[in-house]
């Protein structure tokens, strides 16, 4: 019983709001009140101060809340733990990546492990790579798939698959007529970028670096759609993982560019809390995605 409280707990305080706790966890406002109550009640303290509009946590609350947050991680580890010893590979994964592979390679992950597991629970996070080393940290997810560089002594990291990042134009674009470009003909592009915190800025910076290039402008967007948007068209040039481009391509509507004597490739890396406990269904999708078979399928659809 307390396990659930503190559940309830949790997530009040993460939504701020009690009605839009209770849509999360299916149960009625009245009942979110009753648990809050038992908790005060039990540690005879107030953990939120209460507004019309939200709940912010009281200073006990607060404490409450970081301790809460592990208990509920225990249990959970507990339960994979024990799902372990009956050698079933059973139980849910919450997987993170990046949105290159979450949106373009994740996907088909996903469905191949699930014909093949389909009594895992798969819950999949995308955002750029910073929020997914994050919550690598946290514990908030189990395994990452990340295409930007990470480092922490706390992580596992494991590359899975090799990228290759493509320089793209538009098809009325100066370039696109051209066999192969140079930093020199880079130089007056505008060239556009994703955010700050995203693996493909990483390599695309990379890229300029190998190439001697300082753009005479530089646009940022928050995802890889709108750079194709933008390129097709006509507002500048960028890099992108071949993963990305494939639609587009075959449409015709932007034009690859080779660059001369340079390729820019990355790694797409696994990413794993060493310090947490790792599930039987989390080993064995790791082994899943890293295995020669399912590499080779995916470097056969690029």
């Amino acid at each position: 019983m307390l396990d659930h409280q503190l559940r309830v707990f949790v997530t009040v305080a993460e939504k701020k709001n009690f009605s839009r706790a209770a849509e999360v966890l299916n149960l009625t406002q009245p009942a979110i009140s009753q648990h809050i109550h038992a908790l005060e009640e039990h540690y005879r303290a107030r953990l939120f101060d209460r507004s019309n509009k939200k709940v912010e946590l009281t200073q006990a609350g607060a404490i409450l809340y970081s301790y809460a947050k592990k208990i509920l991680n225990l249990h959970q580890e507990a339960e994979r733990a024990v799902t372990d010893l009956i050698e079933l590979v059973t139980g849910k994964i919450a997987v993170g990546a990046s949105m290159t592979i979450g949106e373009y390679v994740l996907p088909r992950l996903l469905g191949a492990f699930a014909q093949k597991y389909p009594d895992v629970e798969l819950a999949m996070t995308i955002g750029n790579t910073a929020m997914v080393f994050e919550q690598t940290l946290e514990g908030s997810i189990d395994i990452g798939l990340v295409e930007g560089p990470v480092e922490h002594a706390h992580l596992q990291v494991e590359p899975f698959l090799t990228d290759e990042m493509v320089l793209i134009v538009s098809p009325g674009h100066p370039l696109a007529g051209k066999s192969h470009a140079t930093g020199e003909d880079l130089e007056p592009c505008t060239v556009i970028l994703r955010e700050e915190g995203s693996g493909t800025r990483v390599a695309a910076e990379n890229a300029l670096r190998q190439l001697e290039v300082i753009p005479s402008r530089i646009i940022v967007m928050g995802s890889t759609q709108a750079i194709k948007q933008a390129v097709e068209a006509g507002l500048g040039i960028s890099f992108l993982s071949k993963w990305t481009i494939r639609k587009e391509l075959a449409l015709g509507t932007i034009k690859p560019v080779r660059l001369k004597d340079i390729n820019i490739t990355r790694e797409f890396k696994i990413i794993r809390n060493r310090t947490r406990f790792q599930s039987r269904a989390c080993d064995e999708f790791a082994r899943f995605i890293t295995s020669e078979e399912v590499i080779a399928a995916l470097q056969a659809r690029a």
